[in-house]
């Protein structure tokens, strides 16, 4: 199985290089990414507030192991680590904007 698990991981990063995804710095560490993004607004008083949400999946291979409350860099925008979730060969951290 852990020749299996190594294969996947490996072509996940692949994959990811040949399709030039996202870039995510962490802890020193360059890596491709899918990022998924999203602002929506919430009414505050005096107008609106944007509101950012999003995560971004990264292949485990040379990738730290997430800490909630760090932060990250997706494309060059500074997030902060809330949760994360993983399987085998992955990383899916969630984000939020550092001002909240």
């Amino acid at each position: 199985m852990s020749e299996f698990l190594d294969t996947t991981s490996s072509a996940m990063q692949f994959a990811l290089g040949y399709m030039e995804a996202d870039i995510v710095l962490y802890e020193g560490v360059t890596a491709f990414a899918v990022a998924s993004e999203k602002v929506s607004d919430l009414l505050v008083a005096g107008g609106f507030e944007q509101h950012f949400a999003g995560s971004v999946r990264v292949s485990k291979v040379g990738f730290p192991t997430p800490v909630k409350g760090a932060k990250l860099s997706v494309n060059g925008t500074e997030r902060r680590i809330t949760k994360w979730d993983e399987d085998p060969v992955s990383w899916k951290i969630h984000l939020e904007d550092v001002t909240r």
